[in-house]
């Protein structure tokens, strides 16, 4: 297996990418079926350090309801020591604390095919608590676990001479007192909205 991988990363380190065709963050609408949105700006140092080619971070609201942080992260390649940084890694990083990780699947929404499964998180600092779902789309795949994100940009490296892919995460705060299976039904209701849009950006 050694042998192997040692093989395929010479034979990756001398190929030329095939980076694949997709419409940029730019134009993303910012009315998602009964969702608008209003786009953020990230700060410099985070796009520094984050590495990504293209991303968007946008809140949605419907009617008077809590916003979804709507935030995507694209990469052209993730073969060169840039690529999609997990959130269960950045969020106690920013001072927050994991509450609680589960995964779960999206009824009636499909990506390339397949149900949309995510991971669940809640996160609070203090008196603040938020529930965040995140996923990794890359190259066809809806993937919740990192490290097959790591082995799969290897493979497909290797027999399709791509790595590109994409982090999306939607976050929503649980006010005080907040009912959390409101603020599941809230995301729910978003990621249901947004993955038909997304495809033409996070190409399969």
């Amino acid at each position: 297996l050694l042998v192997a991988t040692a093989a395929g990363a010479a034979v990756l380190g001398e190929r030329q990418e095939t980076i694949p065709a997709r419409t940029d963050f730019t134009r993303f609408p910012m009315q998602v079926g009964d969702w608008h949105g209003q786009t953020e700006t990230m700060e410099l140092e985070y796009v520094q350090a984050l590495k990504f080619d293209d991303y968007i971070m946008a809140n949605f609201e419907k009617g008077e309801r809590v916003p979804v942080n709507f935030y995507v992260a694209w990469y052209d390649s993730q073969r060169a020591g840039a690529s999609a940084h997990s959130p269960r890694s950045c969020i106690p990083g920013g001072g927050w604390q994991i509450a609680d990780l589960s995964q779960r699947v999206i009824d009636g929404v499909q990506v390339e095919g397949r149900p949309l499964a995510v991971n669940r998180v809640d996160i609070r600092k203090g008196e603040y608590k938020q529930l965040v779902y995140y996923w990794f789309q890359q190259r066809g795949r809806v993937i919740t676990n990192e490290y097959l994100v790591k082995w799969y940009i290897f493979w497909d490296g290797l027999t399709r001479n791509r790595s590109d892919g994409a982090l999306i995460r939607l976050t929503t705060i649980l006010p005080p007192g907040g009912d959390e299976a409101a603020a599941d039904r809230r995301l729910v209701d978003f990621a249901r909205a947004v993955a038909g849009p997304l495809e033409q950006y996070v190409p399969g």
